[in-house]
């Protein structure tokens, strides 16, 4: 992976406790889209993670394969995970058609040339497989959630370069279901049909909210700087910031499900 940055890692303790309570509904949400049952088939998790796409997959009786950038997050309780590979998702290590169908949540959102990243999603997907993708739609929003990064901001964090990077330039290119089924289009998935709503997570407390946004990967680096007193303080005023305007986490998702072949 020369020249590629794991800015994951040092994440995957806070993303497994916290960002999975959030990631693990919309893995599952994303896996029950698949166009035909996934019993049995070998599927690739494109972005895995500590898990939660592979749990949502092994669920449905598939069986996954499991690839990050971030070695960090796939060795993160490595003795209950699917086989799996350090791997740029724009080179994969596998030969063409390898796998039934691929599985990418919340993946292109982090890249500068989706429709590449999809065509290579294509290469290593079987005729007829189905590759199911996600991304966040640039018109979600949490009030709640913005007041757990002003609170964080008041304290000293500053969002990272490259999550700027991320939310500014590269979220928009899938960040509406247009601009999916655009970039679908543009790499040859002549069968693909994107759509966007709000997806229920489950997360109802501003503590849940809280947990799953310090356990974000842009959060890591910060949060490793504080003493335990500073975490709980930072904590305790995150929490009496939003807890007034908590509402159930809803976030507005695209969601794209593409055949591949004919």
């Amino acid at each position: 992976m020369a020249g590629l940055t794991d800015f994951y890692a040092g994440a995957a303790p806070g993303w497994a406790a916290g960002a999975t309570k959030v990631y693990g509904p919309l893995a599952r949400d994303l896996v029950a889209h698949s166009p035909h049952p996934l019993q049995q088939r070998l599927v690739l998790d494109v972005g895995a993670g500590t898990g939660a796409g592979s749990a949502a997959l092994r669920s449905a009786g598939a069986r996954p394969v499991a690839v990050d950038l971030s070695h960090d997050m796939l060795a993160w309780d490595r003795s209950s995970r699917p086989p799996s590979a350090v791997s740029d998702v724009l080179a994969l290590p596998f030969p063409a058609d390898s796998f039934d169908d691929v599985v990418a949540a919340f993946v292109l959102n982090h890249l500068v040339e989706p429709v590449a990243g999809l065509r290579e999603l294509a290469r290593v997907t079987s005729n007829r497989g189905a590759i199911l993708a996600t991304a966040y739609s640039t018109q979600s929003a949490s009030e709640a959630r913005e007041r757990v990064d002003d609170v964080a901001r008041s304290q000293g964090w500053e969002p990272p370069g490259w999550y700027v990077s991320l939310k500014s330039s590269m979220a928009p290119l899938v960040g509406s279901a247009a601009s999916m089924q655009a970039v679908a289009r543009e790499a040859g998935l002549a069968h693909a049909v994107a759509g966007e709503r709000p997806v229920d997570t489950g997360v109802r407390t501003a503590g849940e909210l809280v947990d799953y946004r310090f356990g974000q990967a842009h959060y890591a680096e910060f949060l490793a700087s504080l003493t335990a007193g500073e975490t709980d303080a930072l904590r305790r005023a995150a929490l009496a910031a939003a807890e007034p305007v908590m509402e159930p986490y809803r976030p507005i998702v695209v969601f794209l499900t593409a055949i591949v072949g004919e």
